[in-house]
This record gives structure tokens, sequence and C-alpha cells, in this order.
């Protein structure tokens, strides 16, 4: 059941450009009863796979603007240190919970008013470096992100195109290695303040979720070309608010 999870959680991701986070963290916590802690944990784990698998493409074509990320680096890693070591020792899980179906709700209402406008032609500048006030977004989002394991894909790149004026490709390609790079210190820092001991069943997880995210994140590519994103977009809105819905309820 793990690796067709996968694959069907990577594809969504890969079509929709979230981080598998929204999904992965919920099924833990809702069908295999994880705590939160740990369920947030594993969700960073499987994410470091699917988001290196599409990072290393970006790469490989040139896509990511490194001065950019370069000014972003620090804040982020403060921001998901501090997120993950709330999480792991300090926040009460029905509240981690709460927040986590709170945030589900919210990032399917912004999916419903986010417009796609991305008609204008931009001019290719990897001279542009982050200003104080992205870096500052990149800190918050960070700290959101090493709490719940979000990704911030699709916060950052309206604003790359709107105010720093980067084509969308290369805001897709920058905003993806942001991702894998939340995704890998999520892992380390929630693997370096867990309590949680790893068991063979749970290494076992782990290996088949991967498998199924390598394959699901390189079918999405496929299907990309061929699937009406738009309706799968709603399906996916609506998910997000059931899952988010029994989050809540079950904090109550």
């Amino acid at each position: 059941m793990l690796i067709p999870l996968g694959m069907t959680i990577a594809t969504v991701a890969s079509l929709i450009g979230i981080g598998g986070g929204l999904l992965w963290a919920p099924y833990f916590i809702l069908v295999r009863g994880f705590d939160p802690a740990k369920a947030i944990m594993f969700s960073f784990l499987i994410q470091v796979v699917g988001m290196g698998s599409a990072t290393f493409w970006n790469i490989r074509h040139r896509t990511v603007y490194w001065r950019l990320l370069a000014g972003m680096g620090l804040p982020i890693a403060a921001g998901v240190l501090l997120g993950a070591f709330f999480n792991q020792r300090v926040a009460n899980p029905g509240i981690v919970k709460g927040m986590l179906g709170i945030t589900t709700i919210a990032v399917s209402i912004f999916f419903v008013f986010q417009t796609e406008k991305y008609d204008a032609s931009l001019e290719e500048d990897r001279s542009i470096k982050a200003p104080w006030w992205f870096r500052i977004q990149g800190l918050f989002f960070g700290i959101l992100s090493g709490f719940l394991s979000i990704g911030i894909s699709d916060f950052l790149i309206p604003v790359m195109r709107s105010k720093l004026k980067i084509p969308m490709n290369y805001a897709v390609g920058t905003a993806l290695f942001l991702n894998f790079s939340i995704a890998f210190m999520g892992s380390v820092f929630h693997l370096t303040f867990t309590e949680h001991a790893f068991t063979a069943e749970m290494i076992t997880i782990l290996i088949l979720c991967w498998v199924g995210a390598i394959i699901g994140g390189q079918f999405g590519r496929i299907l990309s070309s061929v699937i009406d994103d738009s309706r799968l977009k709603e399906i996916f809105i609506f998910a997000l608010l059931i899952i988010g819905i029994h989050l809540i309820y079950n904090t109550l």
C-alpha cells in the first residue's frame, strides 16, 4: 500500500506544485496513528527524496538563482531549526495537530483565490539578491515549515514573479531548491531533537514511501502535459478541507 500511496502523493504534489508534507503528515497521524512530532519527522524524511529528484533536474538545466538562494539560506535555516525544536521538544501534540489542520484549511483557501497570470515576459537576471523583506518571509516560512513540514514554493513563486521580476521557470526552479533545502534541514533537525527510536518497521515504511515518491515524481512530470491541472486542483482543495476539518475535530 505504501508504494502506491507514495506514487499518488508525489504525483499530485508535482502536478499541483506543492510539497508533499500537507498530505504525508495527516496520513501518518490519521491512518498510522503516529503522534504529530513523529509524523512530521517522517514527512520531512520522505520529502527529501521527492524534492531531491526535482531539484537535481533544475540544477542540471540551470534554472536556479544561486545568489538569491545565498541570501535566503541563513534565515530559512534559523526558521526550520526553531520550528523543529518547538515541534519535538516544546509543543503539545494536540496543539500541533490542530495547527496542522488549520494550516491545511488555510492552504486550500489560498489555492481557491490564487491567480496564475504568468503571461508577462521577464528577462533573466541572475544578479538578483534577496531583499530584507524577502529574508523575513524566509524566516517566517522556515519556522512554519520546520513546525509542520509544509512546502513554501506556492507562497514564494508569486512574490518572485511580481516583486523580484524573475521568469517563471527560474522562479519554480529556485523555489523547488528551497523546498528541498527545507526538507533536508528539517530531517536533520527533527532527527537531532527527536526522542523516537527507529525500528525495523519504521525503516521499512520509509523505504517503501521513498520508492513510491521517486516513481510518482517522475510520473507527475509526464502527466503534467496531458492532465487538466485546474480540475485536479479542485479535487485537491476539497481533500485538504476534509483533512483539515478531521484533524481539528480530532483535537477537540
